[in-house]
């Protein structure tokens, strides 16, 4: 650094050493944001704890502790998880995954993470079903031979929630297209949106007008799980983020790219991911078929969760610490062949 009398040089040194201020709470928002998920899956495994000790019990899903104490942390922390997916907004388009010597398209991971967003609120706001043996309680749907379902003093709150979500994804979906109706429209850009649009209507009509095994859904002689389908999906989608960012070779939404070992970990992460999806449908398979408890004495969903939620936060941990100096750009002087072409990039396509 040169001295001089009137200190004017140093201090335009020490000037361009020094990120602005919007550049530096950008940076600080972008790597508290990405720790919350770490927090939110911590927070949830807390809350299970201190519900299993002080409760004495050891339910037999993460879901099912919603008819625990430890119901607040539950829906909190997916809510919580499903607001930072929305807000964090990455640079790049559709992403390509060379499989051998063709090309698979995939949507971005930002995309993907919004996908994923939509059905966070849903696994906590519709419960899992409860054994009507094991409650006690007058029910609303345990008619007959049915023995898991949803009790009559809860549906009203399930109901009030349920609406809420429909109401409140409409909104955002609604504000979301105005707000971007001007921005360059890109490959998959109706995914959100229309995933969205089908949920709110389905959700509607299970709950509100077919809703004789809500918290279910039937097809035929077939019953399937609003939750564990939200359940499924979220994971599925949040599993194909970290399998693009260990295949991706050239990511555009990687200022800062992993490294060798980083993405030979994000591989392994979205295989054991994809793994312990595979196990969990397969269990579901088997409930269809009457075995629910597969492993007897072992709580087997309980276990398929707590490994996804594990892998979940592992993998926002690693890319926390491997964009944790993310390097933002400046945005270029006016006048400039960079602020050019950026003003061309940002202009909307006619």
């Amino acid at each position: 650094m040169t001295d001089t009398t009137d200190g004017k040089i140093v201090k335009q040194q020490q000037a361009q050493d020094e990120q602005p201020d919007f550049i530096t709470a950008a940076l600080k928002t972008h790597r508290y944001l990405r720790l919350s998920f770490v927090f939110a899956v911590a927070a949830l495994f807390i809350g299970v704890i201190i519900a299993s000790v002080a409760g004495g019990y050891v339910k037999g899903s993460i879901s099912y502790y919603y008819w625990t104490p430890a119901r607040n942390v539950f829906v909190g922390v997916l809510i919580a998880a499903s607001l930072a997916m929305l807000a964090l907004n990455g640079r790049g388009g559709a992403a390509k995954i060379p499989l051998g010597k063709r090309t698979l398209e995939l949507p971005s991971p930002s995309m993907l993470l919004d996908f994923a967003a939509i059905f966070g609120p849903l696994i906590a706001l519709v419960p899992t079903d409860v054994k009507a043996t094991e409650q006690g309680l007058t029910t609303f749907t345990c008619e007959g031979e049915e023995q898991s379902c949803l009790p009559k003093a809860a549906f009203p709150e399930v109901q009030n929630a349920v609406l809420t979500y429909i109401l409140t994804l409409v909104v955002i979906v609604v504000v979301m297209l105005i707000v971007q109706r001007n921005e360059k429209r890109q490959r998959f850009a109706l995914l959100v949106p229309v995933t969205a649009a089908v949920t709110a209507v389905a959700l509607f009509l299970f709950t509100f007008v077919w809703n004789e095994a809500f918290p279910y859904f039937r097809v035929g002689p077939w019953s399937f799980s609003i939750h564990y389908i939200a359940t499924f999906l979220f994971f599925g989608a949040f599993a194909t983020v970290v399998w693009i960012r260990g295949t991706r070779t050239d990511d555009p939404e990687d200022r800062t790219p992993p490294s060798d070992t980083q993405r030979l970990w994000y591989k392994i992460l979205a295989i054991a991911m994809a793994a312990d999806i595979l196990f969990l449908i397969v269990l579901g398979v088997m409930a269809q078929f009457g075995t629910e408890d597969a492993i007897p004495g072992f709580p087997e969903v309980l276990f398929g969760e707590a490994v996804g939620l594990t892998l979940f936060a592992i993998f926002w941990a690693m890319q926390t610490r491997q964009r944790w100096n993310e390097r933002i750009t400046i945005l270029p002087k006016k006048g400039t062949a960079a602020a050019r072409v950026l003003s061309r990039d940002l202009t909307p396509a006619a």
